[in-house]
């Protein structure tokens, strides 16, 4: 909402595991053009089923040919290359200077993912480009009801990108979550008395 998302715009999204996979199909139900980076092919093929038109596996590439990739895959399907929608979701270093990098003329970043590490990022593209950068906690409550109608409907799937698993299970699952061993949500179901 605060990006102004909307229809014919290029999205792109830095990340596509627990927060990204949902922001790129609730990008793609407002109309978006939806570019997907990650460094998991894994998640690139999945994405590409739920929103994602063009897919790029970003392991051991510079940031400048990840941009002229984009750039010239706008171009060829008649789209803008300014004013783009960045969305930072990979919570990873790596991923939010790949994002800071993309900015160009007009560009909007949104930083949704979370990293305690620094992050080194050149300010003043924000100035030459006159773009913008804001920081996303969450979704306000009163934006609810829109997004659980978008689930309701089937724009935004939810089932192939979450596994269940026992709460007692919790010593397990965490250290994998936090190295990113697991490719969907968990959802811990409590199993005691």
């Amino acid at each position: 909402v605060r990006s102004g998302l909307r229809e014919g715009d290029l999205a792109i999204f830095v990340g596509v595991g627990g927060v990204g996979s949902f922001g790129v199909q609730l990008a793609a139900a407002l109309g978006a053009y939806v570019v997907a980076l990650d460094v998991s092919p894994l998640k690139l093929d999945r994405i590409a089923h739920f929103g994602a038109r063009f897919t790029i596996d970003v392991r051991d590439l510079a940031h400048r040919s990840v941009k002229k990739q984009i750039i010239a895959h706008a171009k060829g399907e008649g789209l803008p290359t300014t004013r783009w929608k960045i969305f930072e979701t990979s919570g990873t270093t790596a991923g939010q200077e790949l994002a800071f990098s993309l900015l160009g003329p007009g560009a909007y970043l949104g930083v949704v993912g979370y990293t305690r590490s620094d992050v080194c990022i050149p300010l003043s593209r924000l100035m030459a480009f006159d773009a913008t950068a804001r920081g996303n906690w969450g979704c306000l409550p009163r934006y609810y009801p829109d997004v659980l109608a978008l689930v309701l409907s089937g724009k935004v799937k939810i089932a192939p990108f979450v596994e269940r698993h026992p709460m007692s299970q919790i010593n397990e699952i965490f250290p994998k979550l936090h190295e990113q061993l697991i490719t969907k949500r968990p959802v811990l179901i409590p199993d005691f008395a």
